[in-house]
């Protein structure tokens, strides 16, 4: 008995003088400004995010618009730790697809005549030429809507047991639509739009080059916010609700989870993701857990991934009836490896619990997945 004393005892100690050591009491935290961020984290923005992190992850985007396609380049400005991400939106008869390739690349001047290697790619990124070594490539393809009635009543398309009133196709598309609005004094907000030609799917595709809110939503320079936007689809059936045919490609395969990274740093709360690795190089495709129903949050059901083929999964979206739906994946690029020198400070709120005071000694570091 008197040893549970004692070691209770060294606990409280123990928190104490965490406390004094280093300015927490059981208020919360650090002392805050009136925002609620700690004075001495630099956050003239407002997101959450430290200044100096944002500035060393800030990336350039460069954007260029075919007739059924966007290529786009993010390229990290850093000029130490520099890396590409080459995103290909587009469609045809097979629906709409994002595909995303994650590169790092060597500032080291390569000879104009020496030709690259299979797997390598040589690009004019900044002065002279760079040599970029592709670590990802994965795709993302909406294939089309399917009308079916939830006989067996989980909320999600069984082709075995539901019954499949309609199928439509996203294989005809408006003109691509593409907007630029600044963010600060050398970044920028891209926006792109994907509408049918007859308005009842669009995905409109949000890119940042600093860390941003978007629909209160952070966003981070690695990711991709692609709103799903499902408008006046003419039901054949009382009784029946939509499902979004989602196909993963992918050298490796994908795997479903219920917290993402984005979560675990505390940017996003109520996500799933699944997810694709190489090495310590991840690329997700992630989504909330709920949509807007005709302006009603509701809950959004997805069916286990199912292989299609070797390097091909199925994720069927689930949504309930409705004539206006909106909901908002993400697509990005994270590292599953970081060194110390890739940990930002992240500005917390809230009260701190007396667990954490114990494990956690002032601002808390979160890993990232930036580079």
């Amino acid at each position: 008995m008197k040893s549970k004393y004692i070691l209770l005892g060294l606990f409280v100690i123990g928190i104490l003088f965490l406390s004094v050591s280093y300015g927490y009491g059981f208020d919360g935290g650090e002392e805050e400004g009136e925002d609620g961020i700690p004075d001495d984290i630099p956050d003239e923005d407002g997101d959450g995010v430290d200044d100096n992190y944002e500035e060393e992850t800030k990336r350039d985007i460069e954007i260029w618009i075919g007739e059924c396609v966007v290529e786009v380049a993010s390229i990290r400005r850093s000029e130490d730790k520099k890396d590409i991400i080459d995103l290909r939106v587009g469609y045809d008869e097979n629906g709409l697809s994002v595909r995303v390739s994650y590169g790092t690349i060597i500032c080291e001047e390569v000879e104009e005549e020496e030709p690259p290697k299979e797997e390598e790619q040589i690009t004019p990124l900044c002065d002279g030429c760079y040599k970029v070594e592709y670590r990802l490539v994965f795709e993302v393809f909406f294939k089309g809507i399917v009308e079916f009635v939830d006989l067996n009543g989980d909320g999600v398309l069984d082709e075995e047991n539901d019954e499949i009133i309609s199928d439509y196709g996203l294989n005809s598309f408006q003109p691509i639509e593409y907007s630029l609005t600044p963010i600060s004094n050398d970044t920028n907000l891209h926006y792109l739009m994907f509408n049918t030609t007859d308005g009842v799917f669009a995905a409109h595709i949000y890119l940042v080059e600093e860390f941003v809110y978007v629909d209160e939503m952070l966003i981070s320079p690695t990711e991709v916010k692609i709103d799903i936007e499902i408008t006046n689809y003419e039901y054949l059936n009382d009784d029946s609700q939509l499902a979004l045919i989602t196909k993963l490609w992918s050298e490796e395969k994908y795997d479903k989870r219920e917290e993402t990274v984005d979560e675990k740093d505390g940017y996003a709360i109520n996500e799933e993701d699944v997810v694709t690795k190489n090495n310590q190089y991840s690329g997700f495709f992630s989504w909330k857990e709920t949509a807007l129903i005709d302006g009603v949050e509701m809950e959004v059901l997805t069916k286990e991934l199912e292989y299609e083929c070797e390097e091909v999964q199925v994720l069927l979206i689930c949504y309930p009836r409705g004539y206006h739906i909106y909901h908002d994946p993400k697509i990005g690029i994270f590292v599953g490896v970081l060194t110390n020198g890739n940990l930002p400070i992240l500005i917390t709120t809230g009260a701190i619990s007396t667990v954490a005071l114990v494990s956690v000694v002032g601002v808390i570091l979160k890993k990232r997945r930036i580079i």
